[in-house]
């Protein structure tokens, strides 16, 4: 799920790997740690990523999220395509969010300030083999800290691919709204087997209905460089 252009509640990250059996959590954005926050509206999230290599094949990536009442639902397809080789990958999942609030009132301001968390759940299969379903379980928790604009989020949890050992998934990650338009995005995390990586990303939301990402991201022993990007777009009120 992109980032919901709403200053009153936390806003959305999302998933993309740099494995290559790779998680598509929430939608086809190239962030890889999640926030609490539902979708107000539904999404069509459509993205590219190029890892910084000759022989590296471009992936591609497409989902749809929605909420409905107290839950929220995406489906996902990624594909690893070139003329000699095709993989792909189907994700569906859900999210639940859970009350951490500390604040039993309706103060719009204090419910803000609150510690905000969810569970998520991803069934995964890659569609060019005759493995079982991987699961992706973590939760999530997330704080926009009050008028500074920042918000900060966590995830913890496990992946466990057929026929192999489980594996941890954790990160965290800070944006800085610098307004209604633009958004910066910075976070370090780590999935699957692949090392502890790092990725920054640009926003800009021209208007309700179209967000852009900019993301460019890397492991820190430096080797695997990877430049994405995606678009979203909003239905609904």
């Amino acid at each position: 799920m992109a980032y919901i252009n709403n200053t009153a509640i936390l806003r959305s990250l999302s998933c993309a790997s740099i494995s290559l059996y790779y998680s598509m959590s929430a939608a086809a954005s190239h962030l890889e740690v999640d926030d609490p926050a539902l979708a107000d509206r539904c999404e069509l999230e459509m993205g590219w990523q190029q890892p910084r290599s000759d022989h590296a094949r471009p992936q591609f990536n497409a989902a749809t999220t929605c909420s409905r009442n107290q839950w929220e639902w995406h489906l996902g397809l990624a594909s690893n395509a070139n003329d000699a080789i095709r993989e792909e990958q189907a994700e569906v999942g859900i999210k639940l969010p859970l009350n951490l609030s500390s604040h039993s009132g309706s103060d719009p301001d204090r419910q803000q300030d609150d510690w905000h968390s969810a569970m998520v759940i991803n069934l995964q299969k890659n569609l060019d083999t005759n493995n079982g379903f991987a699961t992706e379980a973590f939760g999530i928790m997330g704080k926009t800290l009050g008028d500074s604009d920042v918000s900060l989020y966590a995830n913890l949890g496990f992946t466990h691919e057929f026929n192999q050992s489980t594996q941890l998934l954790a990160g965290i990650a800070a944006a800085y709204e610098l307004n209604s338009q633009h958004r910066l995005i910075a976070e370090l995390y780590q999935k699957e087997l692949s090392e502890t990586a790092y990725q920054f990303a640009y926003q800009h939301t021209p208007q309700r209905q179209l967000q852009l990402e900019l993301s460019l991201g890397n492991a820190l022993s430096g080797n695997a460089l990877q430049l994405g990007a995606d678009i979203t777009f909003y239905f609904g009120h």
